[in-house]
């Protein structure tokens, strides 16, 4: 029974958590130096045989989702929960009681840091505290000389003498610090682990004037600009999306392009603005925008002798159905700016300039391919009695979305956590009393957790100067 009530404070202690921290830490560095999410090939490929099985058998391919990395981190918190509970009778009873003149008297050793014939009721006040307790102690017959009384409590015992205290106390709240600390961790561990259990992503691309729904959230992305900054070489220096996020109206289409209000339902309220670029996400509606990469779109026009049927705007990779023409499709496959064929015939592009479009396409009849090439100039794509041009190529952007419904908890976390910070390094608690003695003067002492005997020497430099004053 003794060694499980041992086993069990083990489990809510301290120790404990620093050693669950440990390990904790070691798996979030193994998750950041291993690529995560990638398939048995991949790992087989970058590592040997042995360390890409033991990648696998212990999940570290997906760290912050495997099933021992989420035990350990309940566990913790549940450590710390435990600890912080039974830590708090403790330091509400320290913070009601802990400190009285009755309680130093008790444990001072009687040496004073200063002896001085005045009031030190100022001395006090100089030294930064502001409310000074006057009171009486007494000591009783049969107490040792370091251990005294409050004359309200000696009961019928006899009382040998009765002398003045002043006592002065501040900073009490810092003893808070450590407990609020882990309060703080707690909150933050909570917040990140439902944060990763609830996070939704989305991927949202499109050329300026569309407005594209980002997911099932209600709100849609409108591209009012997109804009990539060149250095004086040529190289990218940034890439830059102006958008407006809003709710979206029920039932609307929503991604084929908008006029500049469409899509703004609700005031400045309900429609929000900003810019994201690299490495500079954008907060709108409780969710991040990151400007993630880059591709080409073009118009795609289909005609039917000297009828436009329809017209579209189709990044590389979508598609389009042939309305007119039921299980007609036809697939925007890549953009080359400056076309090319390659030694191996292959189409390439031979700079990055836009001087001769080309556009690679795939024509699909009933899940069938029927056709595919390289689409350039004024060139149309004829199929029976439909033509299909491709024109007008403009840059796309595409903006990763990240909505995590419990950052708010991680961020009351790490205020709490920077609180109890200041609590415990700038809030230390000191006391200072003073006790007359049978000859009148005054022995003064104090206490500090912090530096105590840097702060004694500050009393006693305090003593001695109102004795030359």
């Amino acid at each position: 029974m003794e060694r499980l009530k041992k086993i069990g404070r083990f489990l809510c202690s301290m120790k404990c958590a620093v050693i669950l921290l440990l390990i904790l830490a070691a798996a979030c560095t193994a998750g950041s130096l291993i690529p995560q999410g990638e398939s048995l090939t991949y790992y087989m490929a970058a590592y040997s045989e042995t360390a890409a099985g033991a990648v696998l058998l212990f999940g570290l391919d997906d760290v912050f989702h495997c099933w021992w990395f989420v035990g350990l981190t309940l566990f913790l918190c549940v450590n710390l929960l435990f600890c912080n509970i039974i830590r708090f009778p403790a330091l509400f009873r320290r913070m009601r009681e802990g400190f009285t003149i009755t309680r130093r008297l008790a444990e001072w050793n009687k040496t004073p840091a200063a002896v001085v014939e005045e009031e030190p009721e100022e001395i006090f006040h100089k030294l930064g505290f502001r409310t000074v307790r006057r009171g009486k102690a007494a000591r009783t017959a049969g107490m040792n000389s370091g251990a005294a009384t409050d004359s309200a409590s000696a009961g019928t015992q006899p009382v040998t003498d009765i002398f003045e205290t002043r006592y002065a106390v501040r900073n009490r709240f810092g003893i808070w610090g450590a407990w609020l600390c882990h309060v703080g961790m707690l909150v933050i561990i909570a917040g990140f682990g439902l944060g990763q259990m609830f996070q939704a992503s989305y991927t949202v691309y499109g050329v300026p004037g569309q407005t594209k729904a980002i997911g099932d959230t209600g709100y849609g992305l409108r591209i009012d600009d997109f804009r990539i900054k060149l250095r004086e070489d040529e190289t990218v220096e940034q890439y830059e999306t102006d958008m407006t996020v809003m709710r979206q109206d029920e039932g609307r289409d929503s991604g084929q392009p908008e006029g500049p209000g469409a899509g703004d339902t609700g005031g400045a309220a309900a429609s929000l603005s900003g810019t994201a670029s690299v490495n500079h996400p954008l907060t709108l509606h409780g969710m991040k925008f990151y400007q993630n990469s880059t591709g080409w779109a073009a118009d795609v026009e289909v005609w039917k002798g000297q009828e436009k049927l329809q017209e579209g705007i189709l990044c590389a990779g979508e598609y389009a159905l042939i309305e007119d023409m039921e299980g007609l499709a036809v697939v925007f496959n890549a953009f080359y700016p400056d076309y090319v064929k390659g030694a191996d015939g292959m189409p390439m592009t031979a700079s990055s300039a836009l001087k001769n479009p080309g556009y690679l396409y795939t024509i699909y009849y009933h899940d069938q391919v029927v056709g595919m090439n390289v689409l350039t100039g004024g060139d149309m794509i004829t199929v029976e009695d439909y033509g299909i041009i491709f024109k007008n190529p403009q840059p796309y952007t595409l903006i990763q979305v990240k909505r995590d419904p419990f950052t708010w908890l991680a961020a009351l976390g790490g205020l709490l956590v920077m609180i109890a910070l200041i609590l415990a390094f700038y809030l230390t608690p000191e006391e200072v009393w003073a006790v007359r003695q049978s000859d009148g003067r005054w022995a003064l002492a104090g206490k500090s957790k912090k530096s105590g005997a840097y702060f004694l020497e500050e009393l006693a430099k305090m003593g001695k100067q109102e004795k030359k004053e």
